[in-house]
């Protein structure tokens, strides 16, 4: 075989195996590795990092982390969440209040090509059902239908109102049990909210529970749909002057915080101390309600 053929051949072979490298290294980037994310991490470091200013969604964070790391979440320090997280936050010149800058707007700061751009939306979409609780995100799970039943309604309630959706929509579940409650299914009344003597419209005297264990019967509120219940959930806070801390608060955390601090709720664990708070923040966290906050948060600055 002549000098030539065989210079040839090695350059052929040179050609594949770097060929074989690029192709095996575009494939692993492919998808979002989500068995690495430890998603516990993400969720509580974009908490701390939105408190009392604009909710983060940890799911952008990942995307954009997963892509500057060639998909490699292994070692992934809180410091580089908080790094991103950071870039998501502006202070309006207006009002001094924080928001969510626009997911392009942070792609720009961080100078990515286009196909990196294209790869962090793509890991975006990957991470759509993806959570602490994947099983309970399947859009056609019963949980995830609920949700997606009284969304809309929880986005213009916090457009009028101030209350933040994952609060919403957390106190639905937590008070009609997903919506199977007999108060619920029947009267569309989520909150379990009562019909006291200045309350001037329909109402229904029932046995159901309170606090999650006593039961009780009294009367309570009755709504024409759920979207009626919600606003008028609302405005019982806002009519309550002992709930006033809870419209001052920004964030899911600090809402929760107040609800329970204003007595909504007495619920306890077995040593007395409240758990209300607790409870609300498990289920947005469970089922990225947080994430309709940070939308809404990023609509502010429009």
């Amino acid at each position: 075989m002549s000098k030539k053929k065989i210079i040839a051949i090695g350059l052929i072979s040179t050609i594949v195996i770097l060929a074989s490298i690029l192709f095996v290294k575009e494939y692993n980037l492919r998808e979002i590795k989500k068995n690495d994310i430890d998603v516990s991490q993400f969720i509580i470091t974009t908490d701390e990092l939105s408190e009392g200013k604009a909710q983060i969604n940890w799911k952008n964070v990942a995307s954009i982390i997963g892509v500057l790391n060639n998909n490699n979440f292994k070692n992934t320090s809180e410091n580089d969440i908080k790094d991103i997280s950071k870039l998501f936050l502006e202070k309006s010149k207006e009002n001094n209040e924080f928001f969510i800058l626009q997911l392009d707007e942070v792609i720009s700061k961080l100078d990515m090509t286009s196909k990196q751009s294209k790869r962090v939306k793509d890991y975006i979409n990957d991470l759509e059902h993806f959570g602490l609780m994947p099983e309970r995100l399947d859009p056609n799970d019963k949980y995830a239908k609920f949700i997606n039943t009284i969304k809309n309604a929880a986005k213009i309630n916090y457009e009028e109102h101030n209350i933040l959706p994952s609060i919403t929509i957390s106190q639905a579940i937590l008070e009609s049990n997903w919506g199977e409650s007999e108060l619920s299914k029947d009267y569309n009344n989520l909150f379990g909210i009562k019909a006291h003597s200045y309350w001037k419209g329909e109402s229904v005297q029932i046995k159901t529970s309170e606090n999650f264990n006593d039961v009780i019967t009294d009367k309570f509120r009755v709504y024409k749909n759920q979207g009626e219940s919600i606003d008028d959930h609302a405005k019982f806070l806002k009519e309550n002057p002992r709930y006033k801390n809870v419209f001052d608060n920004k964030t899911y955390i600090s809402q929760a915080k107040a609800l329970e601090k204003s007595g909504y709720s007495t619920v306890a664990y077995e040593d007395g101390t409240l758990k209300y708070k607790d409870l609300l923040v498990q289920i947005i966290r469970q089922y990225n309600l947080q994430l309709i906050d940070s939308e809404m948060h990023g609509k502010k600055a429009s």
